[in-house]
């Protein structure tokens, strides 16, 4: 008799919960990691610059509303199309829910990210600098893009395919089916960790001393494991060339950028 090793995942979403205000798990993960990105690039370059902390918070503002334009823009174009105010409100009018900013896309957070990079601050700290800071916001970025995935989890969000060959470790999602399927938030989140530890360990041998080659390595790493992941994951939008979904399209051009860049820039020098 073949037997199965599912595991039921029924867990309340909320940390609180009332009728006037809910505090989801995901979003403590998400504010945590944050803060953990904020405290540690803030910390490491406080001494060598006083204006940080007003650079990395305009860089928080601009990595969030991309996130928020790029998710409504390629992910839920047709309802965000006809609803353009509840880009902005985090109600849904149509029945005056509080439903917070559900919809974030990690590549318009970097092109938030990058954008800001170079608009903020251009007079007050210089180009190699933001550079170095940038590396280390992508470095400690991992250990935040961890927290969102065990966050989506708990939100039964993003889920994966119907487990087929391999019967253990699979998840059932009662709030969605009864179908055991692959915990991609968990193996996504996995990863990540694994990126932050290879690359924190290589940032200790001298490794980082091209700027540039290492933030345009740890993209290609990051879009590679994004890129494959999403195989294993039921699509939030539509098939595109019968293969890849928006986010694995999305991710095909963070690549070819990344790689281009490695190519074209990892041997130039910066002030």
């Amino acid at each position: 008799m073949q037997s199965y090793n599912y595991i039921i995942w029924d867990y309340s979403p909320f940390l609180y919960y009332s009728d006037y205000f809910q505090l989801r798990i995901y979003s403590v993960l998400f504010a945590l990691g944050l803060l953990f990105v904020y405290m540690k690039v803030s910390k490491k370059f406080l001494d060598k610059n006083h204006d940080i902390e007003n650079f990395l918070f305009k860089l928080i503002i601009s990595t969030l509303v991309f996130s928020r334009i790029f998710h409504c823009l390629f992910y839920q174009f047709e309802y965000y199309s006809s609803n353009l105010i509840e880009i902005l409100l985090p109600v849904q009018l149509s029945s005056f829910t509080f439903t917070g900013y559900q919809g974030l896309s990690s590549h318009g957070g970097l092109f938030g990210l990058f954008l800001g990079l170079f608009i903020f601050q251009k007079n007050k700290i210089k180009l190699l600098d933001r550079l170095h800071i940038l590396l280390n916001i992508l470095l400690y970025s991992f250990i935040l893009m961890s927290l969102i995935r065990i966050g989506n989890l708990f939100n039964s969000e993003i889920l994966g395919k119907e487990c087929f060959e391999i019967n253990f470790l699979c998840f059932i999602f009662p709030s969605y089916d009864m179908l055991p399927r692959y915990p991609v938030q968990l193996l996504e989140a996995f990863l990540y960790f694994i990126l932050f530890v290879f690359f924190r360990y290589f940032s200790q041998s001298g490794y980082r001393d091209n700027v540039v080659k290492s933030i345009f390595t740890m993209l290609i790493a990051l879009g590679l494991v994004r890129f494959f992941v999403e195989f294993l994951k039921l699509p939030n939008t539509k098939i595109v060339f019968e293969y890849f979904n928006m986010a694995q399209l999305l991710t095909l051009l963070l690549l070819a950028i990344s790689f281009i860049g490695y190519k074209f820039f990892a041997t130039k020098s910066f002030k």
